[in-house]
């Protein structure tokens, strides 16, 4: 059993997790070899105390053996006090060291590999299947190089008393093992069954802690109620089903270790009233050999703990080996020329419909580009190419006559800030929240940026001022509030690049002129692409293009777009009666 489990700590992924706590781990198996050293001396001990003391009556013997007894517990639990902390440390390093690695990978993931699972199973990986970890060196680990050696000592010393009643007692050993490895192999399936609930139940809390407007409104408590007791019951059966096959487990070390015993009173008691062994020869090889099944039964225990350690391995090997975004080798030091869009195509699947086809769009530093049309038509697709959100599928999008794919991710982002409708928000301050992306900006900076945003005022009167914690997403403001925040977190990046995605749709007409006035301060002398917009930059824009399903179809100015797009004379009237209904 603990060389089958030795043998799969060769598995690669294992072995490159625990090689970091090496020598702490090197260190524990010298004090677990010591600790064992000591339980066979306790075991040697039982026979001169029997057969000296108790037999022959030499209490002169009472003078030392208790002393030479309690030194070697001392020793025997001093030594593994200081193996077990340095174990369990080292799996608890194991666990945050993990989740550090499994976050900042997450963090790098491409948006399409986000957006093809859902959040609960991310968190469920990182928290949940990280934390099964610890056990990998602080229960199992420990368990083999604290044990091991102990069975090994108390063996030959039970062998060396007495070979024919030790190999009687351990004529069970062999079942025990076959038991363990069966039961092993059904925990590590049903473990595998009861952390994929628990991804689905994290991924349940965390819908209705984020859409809690939208639950109250369509009166759905009830409902989701009761799919979160359907769910939550699937994880209690499967959860039960692995108490119960670890508990079977026990049994069968429990059901092992009374027969062993059982036999060795009965045949060794035999040997003694015939006087062919002593007293102390029989209760010396039965003590080691009772000593001997609770480390075995240590092992049988950690055999199916680890079996739930490799399943949440391969879980974790999921997430790790999903590949981060790949950055270009170029450096952007500025921009200084043009954005081109050359025969770009794009679809979200590769058996997926084409959302962009063909598109060829050149924008001038310094322009302001209004891109509209209709719902679905392509245009957030076509931004979130810019920043690489996305890779087109074919075409390619340049900066300064270099395709975007060649630059490095960290120049060519830093030259795009982004404003759109879904404003995110972090549980942090609103100092924090606009400072976002500006780690070295100052407080009279972010002050600045604020007062530009138009968001000073509303600031100052809250009761913390720039010092208030912000709620999930920032929900505890106004949707105009978390759009002059966005903005002011926009204006302190200053970038040269600006996209804004329907940065004013949602929101009434009163917050919407302010929002407008932080946003007309914001395009300043930067290169502005505009989605569906307020009226008034969209018919101050440069240009406007128009799509519709995925193509460009004209563009111009307003003057001339009225007079030659149908379409974009559809959308403005649509644009305009809006505004009309709004104010």
């Amino acid at each position: 059993m603990a060389l089958t489990i030795l043998s799969q700590f060769t598995d690669k992924k294992i072995w490159d997790m625990m090689r970091p706590y090496i020598k702490r781990v090197l260190t524990a198996i010298l004090f677990s070899l010591a600790a064992s050293g000591a339980s066979g001396a306790i075991a040697w001990l039982v026979k001169p105390v029997i057969d000296s003391i108790f037999v022959e009556q030499n209490y002169g013997m009472l003078t030392w053996l208790p002393m030479a007894i309690l030194a070697t517990y001392f020793l025997r639990g001093s030594c593994q006090m200081i193996c077990s902390y340095l174990m369990r440390s080292a799996g608890i390093k194991l666990v945050r060291d993990t989740r550090i690695r499994l976050y900042t990978h997450l963090l790098h993931l491409p948006t399409s590999a986000l957006g093809t699972e859902s959040s609960g199973k991310m968190i469920s990986r990182i928290l949940n299947d990280a934390a099964v970890l610890n056990a990998l060196i602080s229960d199992t680990l420990l368990t083999i190089f604290k044990e091991m050696p102990t069975i090994i000592i108390l063996l030959g010393v039970a062998l060396y008393r007495r070979w024919d009643v030790t190999l009687i007692a351990l004529v069970a050993v062999p079942g025990i093992v076959s038991c363990a490895h069966r039961l092993g192999r059904s925990i590590k399936e049903k473990r595998n069954q009861a952390q994929q609930t628990i991804a689905v139940l994290t991924h349940r809390i965390s819908e209705a802690a984020t859409g809690s407007k939208v639950i109250k409104v369509f009166t759905s408590e009830e409902p989701m109620a009761k799919q979160f007791v359907t769910e939550s019951q699937s994880n209690y059966r499967r959860e039960v089903k692995i108490v119960r096959l670890r508990e079977i487990a026990k049994m069968v070390v429990d059901i092992s270790t009374g027969l062993g015993v059982g036999l060795v009173i009965w045949y060794g008691g035999n040997l003694v009233t015939k006087g062919l062994i002593t007293t102390g020869d029989l209760f010396s090889a039965l003590g080691a050999v009772a000593m001997i099944f609770s480390p075995i039964k240590n092992l049988g225990n950690s055999y199916t703990v680890f079996q739930e350690i490799r399943a949440a391995v391969e879980r974790l090997s999921w997430l790790e080996n999903m590949k981060e975004e790949k950055s270009g080798d170029h450096p952007l030091p500025s921009f200084q020329k043009k954005i081109c869009f050359q025969d770009v195509c794009h679809r979200y699947r590769p058996d997926g419909e084409l959302i962009l086809n063909d598109i060829n769009l050149t924008i001038n530093r310094g322009d302001v580009v209004a891109i509209v049309g209709a719902s679905g038509a392509g245009k957030t697709t076509m931004i979130d190419l810019l920043p690489r959100f996305y890779d087109p599928t074919s075409g390619r999008i340049l900066m300064d006559d270099r395709d975007i794919r060649e630059i490095r991710l960290t120049d060519l982002r830093q030259k795009i800030g982004m404003v759109s409708q879904d404003v995110m928000l972090f549980n942090d301050t609103i100092r924090a929240n606009i400072s976002f992306g500006s780690p070295d900006a100052t407080d009279t900076d972010i002050k600045e940026a604020a007062r530009q945003a138009f968001a000073h005022d509303f600031i100052a009167e809250l009761p913390a001022g720039y010092d208030t914690l912000l709620g999930e997403r920032g929900l505890n403001l106004s949707g105009g509030q978390r759009q002059r925040l966005a903005i002011a977190r926009a204006i302190l990046k200053n970038p040269p690049i600006l996209i804004l995605d329907e940065a004013t749709s949602a929101l009434d007409a009163v917050s919407e002129q302010l929002v407008q006035k932080a946003l007309d301060t914001l395009m300043q002398d930067r290169t502005t692409i505009v989605v569906a917009h307020r009226l008034s930059t969209i018919r101050n824009a440069d240009r406007i293009v128009v799509m519709e399903h995925g193509q460009i179809i004209s563009q111009g100015s307003h003057e001339e777009l009225m007079t030659t797009s149908a379409v974009y004379q559809e959308l403005y009237l649509s644009y305009n009666r809006s505004a009309e209904v709004r104010t």
